[in-house]
């Protein structure tokens, strides 16, 4: 149907309203009657002060140690936070991680097996722990914290061998990543340190790094010596230093005879100079820097060794991707879209891996410190570098915690390669996305094997399920080369050289996400871009483990137009702390007939909390759809609900796909992304709402953050029945909403 004037409508938000809608729930009934707890928790917690008694004083700064303690599945809500008995015994709590676990009681009939919940990290002194072990006996039920402690699973201490993860034991020497609970206290890195010392562990202190409430060190030691050096208190983990992900095969062999190509480079600047482009890689080689002139610039960071020629040649492809996507024999290139700075982030040193060097942290320095001395100054960033590590459910890398605090409130849109280690093992996770695309404040990119027609997920792109909250991942595919069919990119004397990777991919995605800046200007934000990327993927049927939310559309004039039968209405700006915000889908001017087919896609920028994993995004949103504006609950005593009837939109369900992962009890409301399609009856629509509701929490204490949070909500109406839907709504909603008319039209060979 014609579209090539449909263009997308903005301002949505003129729509919305603050509404006040109850919220709350009845008493859980409580698991354990307070007798029984009593004498669970006597026992574990003697066990726990057994093991903490038994640290060398060395290990314990202050005397102060940490222990653990679980919270039940069915509680772990803000409210439910055990604040009050943590203060009653002289305790605070210091991080969280999640983790699976079949509880002795679950104080209600229906439940599962098995259930996520937090597992709190909890600081004192010996002397404290010891307390709260002697007189928990004498406590009384229903006086001060003693409600609280039915609601704990177990009580345990944090033990050293816990904290030691994929430690190499085939070498005399081991270079380690120590992450510590710090929250700035200098009295825990001094005694770290010195203990560190005198268990022959060296700490490279001037590579100490503090992001949120920990503390990331380097350090060398002997495998055998790591358990020792892991009994400090403070140590939350200890693990081999990832190396960086190696580069793809196809980028190391002599091309000579491979159906390689040459190409017309365009003449004349970028199509706009309004933005620009970051990229994060290996350089680019001297022979191509004068050949990019015209729309590339090279930035090398002050200190940084000298190039690897492999890297550049990555860099100069990747760089290819961004400017030109795929190339085909006899394509006539455009000239690229925007501006790019490529700067230099890997050296000669960045290839040493085995022992692994401090170079893991040497890059995210180079990218954080380039970002924070260019603020403003970016829009768009590409990372197709990363750890060679598999995400945990449990911990965070530093490349991510660094880069994850500054992508939230929606500055940037950065797209991340997710990796090439589909093909590894499934059963162990090593195949799942790399650092650092579990950022939740980022677009993480997986490949497809083919540009168009029929698709599916690479084989070495790297699968899901990402880290809760932050599920989804990667957000979505786009094309990234096969041996079959390569993704041809720029190489020496105007010829082509094939590719394939993840690390394509991402630029390619890119390049459509600038496409959307440039072509809809400032009339929507940063964040609204990252959610129209999200809501036009189509997945096909495939699974959202391996492809996200589909794969991402590439086609200028697509993604900027609606055909007659459908509109789109971007809503953007900020949820309000403490109200609902009611944003309504635009009707048509005459009644709905025939299906009706409504998708939604919500995308927050929360702020994190590297220290709290099992609260890591700060702010979460629940979206609750009232279809029909005109039925209510009517109740017994007469009277009838205030609001509407609502019923699912988005659901825990449909959030992964078929139950391919089951998502903790009230953690859809703590994801920084939803989208659903779902069809209805016309008759059942009247004036349908979204009441949308901001969740703040502040990691390790009840007391919320109260902040507002950016969002953007992209909302697809589609009726087949109705041919002329979207000239009906924007005349229906004439001088509220506005078709957000292209600033720039975009050639769609450019694209592609």
């Amino acid at each position: 149907m014609p579209r090539q004037n449909n263009f997308l409508i903005g301002q949505g938000e003129r729509l919305t309203q603050q509404v006040d809608v109850p919220t709350g729930g009845s008493p859980k009934v409580l698991p354990y009657d307070f007798v029984t707890q009593q004498n669970r928790l006597d026992t574990r917690l003697h066990q726990a002060y057994e093991y903490i008694s038994a640290l060398p004083q060395e290990a314990c700064p202050d005397d102060r140690t940490v222990a653990i303690v679980t919270m039940h599945p069915r509680f772990i809500a803000k409210t439910d936070f055990p604040e009050n008995l943590f203060r009653s015994v002289g305790l605070r709590a210091v991080g969280s991680r999640s983790v699976d676990i079949t509880p002795e009681k679950w104080g209600v009939d229906s439940h599962p097996e098995q259930a996520q919940t937090d597992e709190l990290f909890v600081t004192g002194t010996r002397e404290s722990f010891a307390h709260w072990a002697e007189s928990i006996t004498t406590w009384e039920a229903g006086y001060g914290a003693s409600e609280t402690l039915q609601t704990i699973e177990d009580v345990s201490a944090f033990l050293a061998q816990g904290k030691v993860r994929s430690v190499p034991t085939d070498r005399d020497s081991v270079m380690l990543e120590v992450i510590l609970h710090n929250a700035d206290d200098e009295d825990v890195i001094r005694s770290f340190v010195e203990y560190a010392a005198l268990v022959s562990a060296t700490v490279y202190t001037e590579k100490r790094r503090d992001v949120g409430a920990l503390t990331f060190f380097p350090v060398e030691t002997e495998p055998a010596k790591v358990v020792d050096m892991a009994m400090h208190s403070f140590v939350r983990v200890a693990r081999g230093m990832p190396s960086l992900r190696p580069l793809h095969p196809m980028l190391t062999r002599d091309y000579s005879d491979d159906g390689s190509f040459a190409i017309s480079l365009p003449d004349g600047p970028p199509l706009t100079e309004d933005t620009e482009v970051a990229i994060f890689d290996g350089g680019i080689p001297d022979y191509a820097i004068s050949q990019l002139a015209p729309w590339v610039s090279l930035t090398e960071p002050q200190g940084i060794g000298s190039p690897h020629p492999q890297y550049e040649e990555h860099g100069l492809a990747v760089t290819s991707a961004l400017l030109f996507g795929p190339l085909s024999p006899g394509q006539v290139l455009e000239r690229p879209l925007v501006p790019v700075n490529h700067i230099r982030v890997l050296d000669l040193d960045s290839d040493v891996t085995d022992p692994p060097n401090v170079e893991y942290f040497e890059v995210v320095d180079r990218i954080t410190s380039h970002l924070d001395q260019n603020e403003g100054r970016y829009q768009y960033l590409n990372l197709s570098i990363g750890p060679n590590i598999p995400v945990t459910d449990d911990e965070i890398s530093y490349w991510t915690a660094a880069l994850d605090e500054r992508f939230a409130h929606s500055e940037y849109i950065p797209a991340i390669a997710v990796g090439n280690s589909g093909e590894s093992d499934a059963a162990s996770g090593l195949n799942r996305i790399q650092p650092p695309a579990d950022a939740v404040n980022a677009l993480s990119v997986g490949a497809t094997d083919q540009l168009n027609g029929s698709w599916r997920r690479a084989d070495y792109s790297s699968v899901g399920p990402g880290r809760a909250p932050g599920l989804v991942k990667p957000d979505g595919v786009a094309f990234g080369g096969s041996q079959a069919n390569p993704f041809n990119v720029i190489s020496n004397n105007n010829w082509t050289r094939p590719v394939w990777g993840t690390s394509f991919a991402a630029p390619l995605s890119l390049n459509a996400s600038a496409g959307l800046g440039v072509q809809l200007g400032r009339d929507v934000t940063p964040l609204s871009i990252r959610a129209l990327m999200i809501h036009r993927a189509e997945d096909n049927d495939n699974s959202r483990q391996e492809v996200g939310w589909g794969r991402f559309e590439i086609d200028p004039i697509l993604m900027i137009t609606c055909p007659d039968d459908e509109a789109i209405i971007i809503y953007q700006g900020e949820l309000p702390v403490g109200t609902h915000l009611r944003a309504p889908i635009p009707m048509p001017s005459a009644p709905l007939v025939g299906m009706v087919t409504i998708t939604a896609t919500i995308v927050i920028a929360p702020d994190i909390c590297p220290e709290f994993m099992g609260s890591y995004t700060g702010s979460g949103f629940e979206a609750t759809f009232r279809p029909h504006m005109g039925r209510f609950t009517n109740y017994p005593d007469g009277t009838r609900s205030h609001h509407p009837k609502s019923q699912p939109f988005f659901s825990e369900g449909a959030m992964y796909g078929g139950g391919e992962f089951e998502l903790r009890g009230g953690g859809l409301k703590w994801e920084p992304c939803a989208k659903r399609t779902r069809r209805f009856q016309a008759k059942s629509l009247s004036n349908p709402v979204f009441d949308i509701y901001n969740h703040s929490r502040q990691p390790g204490s009840r007391v919320s953050a109260d902040n507002p949070v950016p969002y953007a909500l992209i909302v697809s109406i589609k009726a087949p029945k109705i041919p002329d839907l979207y000239n009906q709504i924007v005349r229906a909603h004439a001088g509220v909403l506005i078709p957000i008319t292209p600033k720039l039209r975009l050639p769609v060979a450019s694209q592609i």
